[in-house]
């Protein structure tokens, strides 16, 4: 039988497996294959060998409890792996999320074990929603404090997107309301001004209408090609197709090994997946 073409692992946009789902990840990583729910009674082996593996993408909130794995290190000292590291603060909408502190505490340890040029921050989604007296309120002000926390660690790189009001999201109790393409265009240049005093470059995923001639906001790719080519330690890239997952989304081919299924406790209000209750 012909061996699988090496690809990138994405783990996972689906669920937060670094937080909840770590050791499921390294037993499968151990034994050399993953098999995960595709949904509609459909189900894909993945292999994780090291010939079939191109390198890593994670995603989570709370990447410590990845950070303690006993094969964490040896996972690094085997692929290549990028992280993406979500952090806002804004609990009403994220009640199960660690404290902010406990959190930036993470990124620091997770800079220093893997430098901080593999680490990528997402202050994501932005989102407004209406108080019980129908006064709006967004999440956006704990981004300019924990902008200059990142800073200080020499990440470079924040991606944001405004949330997305899916139909799912109208039984959870929180009435979200959508910005304008002016309010987004004007949101995000205080975010890019903000971001550039500090070095920090913004990338936005999914909401074509920030992306303005001559906007110092860029295009995200979260499944970034020329990242993955300049981050590689065992000469193992290859170039990639893009291969979006919705309209405007900018991501290269990867293959995520996630599933719905695996019900993430941390409840986000706003999650487009299938959080725990």
């Amino acid at each position: 039988m012909a061996r699988p073409q090496p690809q990138y692992i994405s783990v996972s946009r689906r669920t937060d497996i670094p937080r909840f789902f770590s050791r499921d990840f390294f037993a499968a990583w151990r034994a050399g294959a993953v098999t995960y729910d595709g949904g509609y009674g459909r189900s894909y082996t993945v292999s994780l060998r090291d010939e079939d593996v191109l390198g890593y993408i994670f995603w989570s909130k709370d990447f410590a409890p990845f950070l303690a794995a006993p094969e964490f290190d040896e996972l690094l000292g085997r692929a290549n792996a990028l992280f993406h590291f979500t952090i806002n603060h804004c609990p009403e909408l994220e009640p199960r999320v660690a404290p902010l502190a406990q959190r930036l505490a993470t990124l620091a340890r997770l800079c220093e074990r893997v430098g901080p040029e593999r680490v990528l921050w997402r202050f994501d989604p932005v989102c407004r929603s209406l108080d019980s007296d129908d006064t709006p309120r967004d999440n956006l002000a704990p981004f300019f404090t924990i902008l200059p926390e990142v800073a200080n660690l020499d990440v470079r790189r924040c991606y944001f997107s405004f949330m997305t009001p899916y139909a799912k999201l109208q039984g959870r109790g929180v009435r979200f309301v959508p910005f304008a393409a002016e309010e987004m265009r004007a949101i995000a240049g205080t975010m890019a001004a903000a971001a550039a005093t500090y070095g920090v470059s913004l990338h936005n995923c999914c909401n074509p209408e920030v992306l303005v001639s001559g906007s110092p906001i860029r295009q995200a790719h979260c499944i970034d090609d020329q990242l993955l080519a300049r981050t590689d330690r065992f000469n193992r890239h290859t170039p990639l197709q893009e291969k979006p997952t919705r309209p405007g989304c900018g991501c290269a081919a990867s293959r995520d090994i996630g599933s719905y299924r695996q019900r993430c406790p941390h409840g986000c209000r706003y999650c487009y997946a299938n959080p725990a209750r």
